[in-house]
Formats: C-alpha cells, structure tokens, sequence
C-alpha cells in the first residue's frame, strides 16, 4: 500500500506538550480525537553488508510488538516539501527473523537476487520507542497522529527519537495541511525529511558537516510545463533547506546556514517568476508570506563576510593572522551576530514551519488550476522572455559606458542575483552556450562577497580602536583598488557575451 504523511521532529519530549496543547487546540477547529492505547515497539533493521538497501533508499526492517512479529519494506518514494509518498509491504512472521521471500516478488528491482540477498541479511540497527496514537477526525477525512520517542541504536552509539507522524488514511491532502498548522502552532517542532531508517544509517556511517552545494542549474525535461517546472523548483529548493537543516541540527555547523538562506532565496525569486502565470489567492499569500520571512536571514550577509574573513583559507588570512586582537573582536562579532539571530530557535519557529507547510500545499494540491489554463503551457514559451527581461535590466542597471564604484557593485548586488536565479531556474532548457554567458556573472557575484567583507574589515578596524592597526587600512585600500580592475574587467567581458536563449 501507499502511505502519505508530514513528519515533525522534536528537541524534547513532545507528548506532553501534544496532549495540553495540541489536543485542545484540534477540538476548537472541529477534529474529533480518539486516543489508543500505548504501545511500545522493537524494530530491528537489516540490510546486506554492502548496504544494498540503503543505496537504493529503501528500509526493511522487522517490528515486534507483544511476541508478534512483522517485516516491512519501504522504496524510496517521493518527498515534496515536507509531505512523504512513498510505497510501504508490510508481511506477518512467526518470529523476529526476517524473509525476503514472503514478499510479493514484484516489488522488487529488476536485478534484485531475493535468494541471495536474503541469505546475506544482517542485522544493522535498532528503533526502540513507545507510540501514542491518536485518530483525528472531521467529516470524512481521517488522519493518524502518533508520537513516537524511544532512541535508535547500533549497540555502540545511540540517539534519541522524538518524532510526531501524520498520516493521511482517508480524506483529502487539505485536511492533512490543516492538521499539522494546528500543530505548529501549537508546539516547537520542525518539519523533517529523515526517516528512522536513515537515522540509525546515519548513527551507524556518522555524519559529517559537509556543504552539498546547489546544482549549476535546475534540471528540467524538454517540453516541461510551466507547472510541472515550478513545482519542480519549489521541491528542490526545500530538499536543499532540509538537507542542510538537518546537518545544521546534527552537527551545529554554521556552515549549512548559507545554504538554507541560499534555499528561501531560491523560493523567494522562483515564487516571483511564476506568480504572473501561476496566478491565484494562494501564490500572492505565499510570495506575501516570503517576503516578511526573508526578513529574519538578512543578517547572513554579514556572517558570510565574518567568516570569509576568518576563513583560513581566504585572502584575508595572512593579513590578518598578525593582528591577534582583530582577529578576537572579529571572532566576538560572529558569535554575537549567531546569538542575536538564534538559528536554532528560528528553524523551529511558526513561521518556518507555516512557510514550509504552505509551499507543500501548494505545490500539492495546485490551486492555480481553478484560475486559468496556462499552467500547462510549456515553459519554455515564457523563458527566453523571463531571461531578456531579468538581462536587460541588469545592462540599464551598469551600463558599460559608466564606470563602478564599490558602492555601486554592492547596492546592484540584489539585483544580479535575481538576476542569476532565475538562470538557474531555466538554463538547463537551453544548450551548453548558457555556461560561457553566465561564468562571467557569477564571478562578479563572488566579486561583490569579497568586497563586501573588505568594507566590513575597514568598518570593524575603525569600531574596534584596536592598537597596531596603522596599516592595515592601506592593505584593504590596496585589495579593494585590485578588486575593482578584475571586476571592472569581469562586467566588460560579461557585457560582450552573447545570450544563450
């Protein structure tokens, strides 16, 4: 069978504020709640020694429950946004070892050997947690939220679960959306894409901070529709926050910062592209929506420049390695700019929530249905004009006969990445030509972050008042002077490139 559902993780025990918080809230919006009783669960998944099931995003797992048994597998599936549709068989056994064999064989890939991969099975990690369950009813919809806490464990290393399901088992997707606002609303969570399967791959493999940068551009398939292009964006762009998220959570590394403030961009301009084809109430809340949300990473621009600066292996380091006591304010200024902002707190706010929660609608139930056709118009008939409208305002903008000045580069650098943006979003419908053109572009844009941090190093010399600085001001007058002749250099060649759509 399929299984459609929304899943939460959360930073402390969520059933008590679930049952004072939540419950009461779902009544006054009209849900009827049955509670069952508590049940605890074993889970023991296994995979071959070459990981043949978690290569192929795919969980099987044994659960024992009260001395009865059952063995589930689960495919890859699809994620959009935070809503989970993916394939689920679920097969009784006599006792915790696991078959392969009970399974119909069709679900299988092609070149999946059952015989031989059933022998080779071995036992990889445990789930062990208690589950609350809660039917929540109104009319004919009908979701099922558990609450699950417990911890994942290869015997050696554990962590916890503390997690609240949705699952919509009848109804429509709307009730499911509706369900999980009320919850948001109502307790600190956040939207999660891992799997309890992954997590114990995780807690078995580790996890290491590592930045998984965004593609050169958005794939889209030849004749795509406009809304199967847009959606497409919407999920990639929330596949990347969520990856980063996650890592963010897991590691405390600040470094997955950019990449989620990087993602909400990529929503904000991709939402402002479609808006005029994909009209409806429920794009001009969203983009309303972004817009105030925005608001709250506009203070990632000045850690990018305090961490470009620290960076050992930025142009800075040198410079600054002799001057110790700059480099301690510079360092107090990124670890108060963290505090001020609070990410953590952040990621588990209503608004990233509610934000998140919406675009999944959107994209899901496709409101821009009722308003107008155009949504089935390949998008490729709006693309070259989206792209010569975004270039020609760029070249109005710093015209080749005019001269740049620092402030110029970083007042127009707003508009250059929109710019750039929505080449990401549709470059891929062209041909290889698009790569000349924009390489230019985006080394003015990494230009610009360099200049930036050099005018904040000057800014933060001069607030600092720190002895034995005298000369520092002449290196960053001499860097932003050299700066300037490459990006001066970088915009003419960029200007005398030849459009690729």
């Amino acid at each position: 069978m399929s299984e459609i559902e929304i899943k939460f993780v959360s930073r402390e025990s969520a059933l008590s504020p679930f049952l004072e918080n939540v419950l009461p809230a779902l009544d006054r919006a009209g849900f009827s709640v049955h509670r069952e009783p508590e049940i605890r669960l074993q889970n023991d998944y296994f995979d071959t020694p070459e990981h043949q099931f978690q290569h192929r995003k795919m969980g099987f797992r044994v659960r024992g429950c009260n001395e009865q048994y059952e063995q589930t597998v689960k495919t890859q599936g699809k994620i959009s946004g935070g809503l989970h549709q993916r394939a689920e068989y679920n097969v009784d056994l006599q006792s915790a070892e696991p078959d392969l064999r009970l399974f119909p064989a069709d679900i299988w890939p092609d070149d999946w050997q059952v015989e031989q991969i059933n022998s080779a099975l071995q036992r990889q990690f445990s789930t062990h947690f208690s589950r609350v369950a809660f039917n929540v009813s109104r009319g004919e919809a009908l979701v099922e939220v558990v609450v699950d806490e417990g911890e994942a464990t290869t015997g050696k290393n554990s962590s916890p679960i503390r997690e609240i399901e949705l699952e919509l088992k009848q109804g429509e997707l709307t009730d499911l959306f509706a369900i999980a606002n009320v919850l948001v609303e109502h307790i600190t969570v956040r939207l999660s894409d891992v799997s309890k399967a992954a997590q114990g791959y995780q807690l078995l493999n580790g996890l290491s901070p590592v930045v998984v940068p965004m593609d050169a551009y958005l794939s889209l398939k030849e004749g795509i529709t406009t809304e199967e292009a847009f959606c497409r964006a919407v999920q990639y762009a929330l596949g990347h926050w969520q990856k980063h998220e996650h890592q963010f959570y897991e590691t405390g590394s600040i470094k997955m910062l950019p990449e989620i403030a990087n993602s909400a961009r990529l929503l904000m301009q991709t939402i402002s592209l479609y808006l005029p084809v994909l009209q409806c109430p429920q794009m001009l809340s969203v983009h309303q929506v972004l817009m105030r949300y925005m608001q709250h990473w506009l203070w990632q621009d000045d850690l990018q420049s305090l961490r470009y600066l620290l960076s050992k292996k930025s142009v800075f380091h040198k410079c600054l390695s002799r001057y110790p006591a700059l480099n301690s304010y510079l360092q107090g200024r990124k670890a108060g700019l963290i505090h001020a902002h609070a990410p953590d707190e952040l990621l588990c706010s209503k608004e990233t929530n509610k934000l998140k929660i919406l675009l999944t609608e959107i994209i899901t139930t496709k409101p821009w249905r009722a308003h107008s056709k155009a949504y089935d118009i390949p998008v490729m008939e709006h693309a070259k004009g989206w792209l010569s409208q975004g270039w020609q305002t760029v070249q109005q903008t710093m015209p080749s006969a005019r001269g740049m000045a620092p402030e110029n580069y970083i007042a127009i650098e707003v508009l250059l990445r929109q710019t750039l943006w929505n080449g990401f979003l549709l470059a891929s419908l062209f041909d290889e030509e698009r790569h000349h053109f924009r390489a230019p572009w985006l080394d003015l844009l990494t230009g610009i972050e360099e200049l930036k941090a050099l005018m904040m190093l000057r800014g933060v010399a001069e607030e600092a008042e720190l002895d034995d600085t005298s000369d520092i001001f002449a290196w960053i007058d001499e860097k932003i002077s050299r700066l300037m002749r490459v990006m001066e250099l970088t915009r003419n060649a960029g200007m005398q490139g030849d459009v690729y759509w």
